[in-house]
């Protein structure tokens, strides 16, 4: 999934020209109020950044594979099991009979599609590395047409593996490997992805009513969907509304069913049977710019990341369930494969918060550099969270690096990401959301080569030890653990990144509605498993 990524705020409202009557009544029409708090950035598959388009993704798309009502992954598009050679490098599916919302049907070819656009140089992505030649084909060294996805027929469809790998299925449910229409994504060209009328559905929902600018959007039960019977509700209302103060006020009056809260807020609710918490995966971390003039020492770079005290932001600040994070895997998204032990647990603690060493870190980069002071950039999304936790982060840093001042600016994420993607920036908070339960769905960032590294950072060693992953060690699950675990201790000694918490989510909930559910792996909602009470 996704770069970030600040942290998305789902809400259930009704419009604000209802009177608070009429929420019942709603409920019984099956039409579900939400919002996010940040805008979409394209529901193109190939290239969504958000949180909150890799959502609206998976509402009206569907790829080979999905999570059902128990957040277990189950078929989607694939019809049975599929054909394994013993080399287990050679995946063979059939698909089952399904449509697109324009009548034609969803084939081989569009999966093939699909995948050729997300490898493609434009895009950049190393998430198809793990197909035969994806690599190669990002880089330029190879034709699209050379990716390891072949159309056998039009519901046959072989997929070939540069190395086996266990998660595949899992791999597969991300919106980044959804179905392409290449005859309906051709005709609309560049603007594919941009608005309702420039996107094709084959999943539960249709999107309706997004220009590609406006705040608000619709998604409406999918009559051509497959499975259409299993979906409970005939309409999502989406707005974005990133002001957390409107959201309680809205639950409040009983004009909201849903939404996610933090930063204080939370103990409001405490006791009551409104308020939920989960843990999630999804970290917030402080992205460094490893070209910039200053931020390029590793000693400043050191200093900022072990300046602020995590548990006081997790404890009394955020209060969501959020946990300090001193390394870039979080718990409980991995295991050692011989003792079972939690990866983060085994890894230990790689960058905490140590103001002393911090101060020393400083010094020397001070000496370095040759300055006394340094005034230093934060970007931050303009959620109200967001900017929450990078003014927290401002008076911690300020305060324990005397002669550092940190300047907070505040943008829409997608401008944010942008401006990182540019390395048009010194250092920026955000959040990250895992694509799949393996150490690597965070490490594979980092590498010199990698479209995502917004950190700019380039390190041999580094770059030979996800190498080596991906590649002779795909197959020793014991070497490769090591070998994950010892890139993480290069970048964490390189403070590439700061990390600051693992996200958890605190958020109310009504009785108007059940079965509410996010995906396993971050703060995905699952639209399609709702039901009016």
């Amino acid at each position: 999934m996704k770069k970030v990524i600040p942290i998305l705020v789902i809400v259930l409202l009704l419009p604000f020209v209802l009177a608070p009557g009429t929420v019942g009544a709603a409920a019984k029409q099956k039409v579900f109020e939400a919002s996010t708090n940040m805008n979409l950035d394209t529901l193109d598959p190939a290239a969504y950044t958000s949180v909150s388009s890799a959502e609206t993704i998976d509402q009206i798309n569907e790829g080979l594979y999905r999570y059902d009502a128990n957040n277990k992954v189950v078929p989607g598009m694939v019809s049975g099991k599929p054909k394994i050679n013993s080399a287990k490098t050679v995946y063979t599916y059939t698909l089952r009979k399904a449509y697109w919302t324009n009548g034609d049907p969803v084939t081989a070819q569009d999966f093939v599609y699909g995948f050729q656009r997300k490898v493609s140089p434009k895009n950049g992505s190393s998430l198809t590395d793990f197909i035969k030649n994806g690599q190669a084909i990002r880089l330029n060294q190879k034709p699209t047409s050379d990716l390891g996805v072949e159309a056998v027929d039009s519901h046959t469809l072989k997929i070939t593996l540069e190395q086996p790998i266990p998660f595949i299925e899992q791999y597969l449910t991300n919106a980044h490997f959804m179905p392409v229409n290449e005859k309906f994504a051709t005709k609309v060209g560049d603007k594919y992805g941009t608005s309702a009328a420039t996107t094709l559905s084959n999943g539960p929902f249709v999107l309706k009513n997004w220009t590609g600018t406006n705040d608000s959007w619709q998604l409406v039960k999918n009559s051509k969907y497959y499975d259409a019977k299993s979906v409970k509700i005939n309409q999502v209302n989406v707005q974005v509304i990133k002001d957390t103060g409107t959201l309680m006020n809205l639950f409040d009056s009983g004009k909201l069913d849903y939404g996610t809260i933090g930063d204080n807020n939370v103990q409001k609710y405490a006791g009551q049977k409104v308020l939920h918490k989960k843990q999630t995966p999804t970290i917030g971390y402080i992205s460094i710019n490893n070209k910039r003039k200053n931020t390029a020492n590793v000693h400043l770079r050191r200093a900022l990341a072990m300046s602020y005290d995590k548990k006081g932001l997790t404890n009394n600040f955020l209060a969501d369930g959020s946990k300090p994070l001193d390394g870039v895997v979080p718990t409980g998204l991995a295991t050692n494969p011989t003792t079972n032990k939690d990866y983060r647990k085994d890894t230990g603690n790689l960058l905490s918060y140590n103001p002393k060493a911090a101060a020393k870190e400083w010094k020397l980069a001070q000496k370095q550099l040759g300055i006394k002071n340094v005034t230093i950039q934060l970007l931050s999304a303009d959620t109200d969270q967001a900017k929450n936790v990078s003014q927290y982060l401002q008076s911690q840093i300020e305060s324990h690096l005397k002669g550092v001042t940190i300047s907070v600016k505040a943008m829409p994420v997608a401008q944010r990401i942008q401006t990182e993607q540019n390395g048009d920036y010194d250092i920026a908070f955000g959040t990250y959301v895992p694509d799949y339960a393996d150490p690597m769905s965070l490490l594979f960032m980092f590498t010199t080569d990698q479209k995502l590294n917004f950190s700019h950072y380039s390190n041999k060693d580094y770059d030979a030890d996800i190498a080596a992953v991906n590649g002779a060690l795909a197959t020793k699950p014991a070497a490769r653990y090591k070998k994950l675990q010892a890139a993480e201790k290069t970048m964490m000694d390189d403070a590439v990144i700061a990390p600051v918490y693992q996200a958890g989510i605190a958020y109310l909930l009504s009785d108007r509605f059940s079965h509410f559910q996010f995906q396993p792996l971050g703060q995905i909602a699952e639209y399609r498993y709702i039901q009016p009470k």
